[in-house]
């Protein structure tokens, strides 16, 4: 089952996912200690990040490695296009936005 994440606030975001990464740590049997040297972060970067209190992405990235889960970013910010122009237009992306206001 997929989750859709359109509801929650960044924080219930933060939250879930890292308890993911805490469910996925326990499952392979490390400690916070363990998968923080296997990352390359501190044990206090693990536990902020399991406990849903931020990151950077770089060292998401990195535990997200550590506990072999990387492949879950795949299709983070990927257009899935849902008409023929925007299959063109992922054909011919944009390289730059125009001056106009279009919010």
């Amino acid at each position: 089952m997929n989750m859709r994440f359109d509801f929650y606030t960044p924080s219930e975001i933060a939250d879930i996912l890292g308890e993911r990464l805490k469910t996925q740590r326990l499952a392979l049997n490390l400690t916070q200690a363990t998968l923080a040297e296997k990352a390359g972060v501190g044990v206090s970067t693990v536990a902020r990040i399991e406990a849903g209190q931020g990151g950077t992405l770089d060292n998401i990235i990195r535990v997200a490695i550590a506990l072999g889960m990387i492949n879950h970013f795949a299709q983070l910010f990927d257009i899935t296009p849902t008409s023929i122009e925007d299959i063109i237009a992922k054909q011919n992306p944009r390289l730059r936005a125009s001056n106009k206001s279009g919010e």
